[in-house]
């Protein structure tokens, strides 16, 4: 395990019990905090640039995930903050290429493997034609409370996705979606379902409810 980074350049890191980090902070004023997982944590975090800011708390697990701050263009004033009781698969990228990109991601969010979000297009250039307009802009990236991501969705730099939701295994979410309970699917992805209730796994449903009979009822039907 290899983290490199220099104090000296007022870079502060607080890594908790647990935490396998690799990578490095090449810049100044960048503020790295993350909490000691409840099960295993491996991630790699690259920053290259100044006043950046990343924050997880006590994640439930991550194993394994790619954290991009700035790549050869130097990127300033980026957030990541991660709440409560998050998890992943492997193979995850969360990229914020750009000055001032925002990516938050709500309490015990359940994420699959091979999950991308890009928060901007940095190093590459997009204007608009005729006035010459800069277009690579994002007001930031926010994912709810209990939100399941699939695998291999890809989150692009203007999405939101509310508190209770499902993005689908290869769903392409472009746009900001502000109704809980929703299932997304689709490139790029829209609403196939509401009314959508999710559960880790059987043994988070409660007894008398009305999704434990449900549940039950199906096994039966294969007894």
């Amino acid at each position: 395990m290899s983290f490199e980074y220099d104090p000296e350049k007022q870079n502060v890191c607080r890594i908790g019990e647990g935490v396998r980090l690799e990578g490095f902070i090449k810049g100044q004023n960048n503020n790295v905090h993350i909490d000691s997982p409840i099960h295993e944590c491996r991630i790699d975090l690259g920053i290259s640039g100044n006043n950046n800011t990343i924050h997880i708390r006590t994640p439930f697990a991550i194993k394994g995930l790619n954290i991009r701050i700035g790549n050869h263009v130097a990127a300033h004033q980026a957030k990541l903050n991660i709440a409560e009781g998050f998890s992943i698969e492997g193979g995850g990228n969360f990229l914020l290429y750009n000055s001032g990109n925002t990516l938050k991601i709500g309490a015990n969010c359940m994420f699959s493997n091979n999950v991308t979000i890009r928060c901007g297009d940095s190093p590459h250039l997009l204007f608009d034609k005729d006035t010459g307009e800069y277009l690579d802009i994002s007001e930031g990236v926010f994912i709810g409370d209990h939100v399941w991501v699939g695998e291999r969705v890809y989150i692009t730099k203007r999405v939101s996705i509310a508190n209770e939701s499902i993005a689908a295994a290869c769903a392409v979410v472009t746009k900001r979606f502000e109704e809980e309970h929703v299932v997304l699917a689709g490139n790029p992805a829209r609403i196939v379902r509401r009314n959508a209730q999710w559960i880790r796994n059987h043994s988070h449903l409660q007894d008398g409810s009305v999704f434990k009979a449900s549940y039950q009822v199906r096994l039966d039907q294969f007894k």
